[in-house]
């Protein structure tokens, strides 16, 4: 299976990244199951994926307390190849660290601020759900681009500054505060955190509101992908409810 990921990926696109005559080691959802050949990986670009390069190389180091995978170009100054795009390899795993990543996700906030959303739409089910959470909403001065898979993006590897893999951005901006309640939605609907985290991130403004939308997004992408998620959104909608 390992060697049928690696030769999914096309000669030409090796040659573009200067990879060519290397061996690759399939990585894991975290990295869009790319394949590594030695510090740089290669993976399925989406329709925002010349987007989130760009980003990524604007946003610099996203600040203190996050830092992010580089773009790789290729030889010609492309982002995406072939269908393909590459970034820079960082150690770490995804843990269930809900307040770091909570955290995390209010300094990417700051780390998009003057950033536009992509033009291109993904044009995938999850992308017609985030839209269809956030019909009718009007941008307001301060909005930021959301990570609207923020906590499966981010790696820790011990006590080193969690890095993200890649951006996957929100159709429109939204306020700032959503990707953290994503993260929380993420926690609870885990089982990972409990109610607590309400209160310890209460000061973000407008969190259980978001934290209800970001719940109505979880389920719809349950839906799309064939789950069912019921019992579960049940459970944390009690829990957003109750003050």
């Amino acid at each position: 299976m390992a060697n049928n990921t690696a030769s999914a990926i096309p000669e030409h696109v090796l040659s573009a990244f200067q990879l060519d005559g290397r061996v690759g080691l399939p990585l894991g959802a975290a990295w869009d199951n790319g394949v590594r050949y030695g510090r740089v990986v290669v993976s399925q670009a989406s329709a925002t994926a010349a987007w989130s390069g760009k980003a990524r190389e604007r946003a610099g180091e996203f600040g203190p307390g996050i830092g992010v995978s580089r773009p790789v170009r290729a030889t010609d100054g492309r982002l995406v190849v072939g269908g393909f795009k590459a970034s820079e390899f960082v150690d770490g795993r995804v843990l269930a660290r809900i307040d770091e990543t909570v955290a995390a996700a209010l300094r990417f906030d700051d780390a998009m601020d003057g950033i536009d959303a992509p033009s291109a739409s993904r044009a995938d089910a999850f992308d017609s759900a985030e839209r269809a959470v956030w019909r009718g909403y009007t941008p307001q001065a301060g909005d930021v681009v959301a990570h609207t898979d923020f906590a499966s993006c981010l790696l820790f590897a011990g006590d080193a500054v969690p890095t993200l893999t890649d951006l996957v951005p929100s159709a429109g901006k939204r306020p700032r505060g959503y990707t953290a309640a994503l993260v929380i939605v993420d926690g609870l609907m885990a089982g990972a955190v409990d109610a607590a985290v309400l209160d310890r991130w209460a000061h973000v403004a407008g969190l259980r509101e978001l934290a209800r939308r970001a719940l109505e997004y979880r389920v719809a992408c349950a839906k799309a992908s064939g789950s069912n998620v019921s019992s579960i959104a049940e459970r944390v909608q009690e829990t957003l409810a109750s003050e």
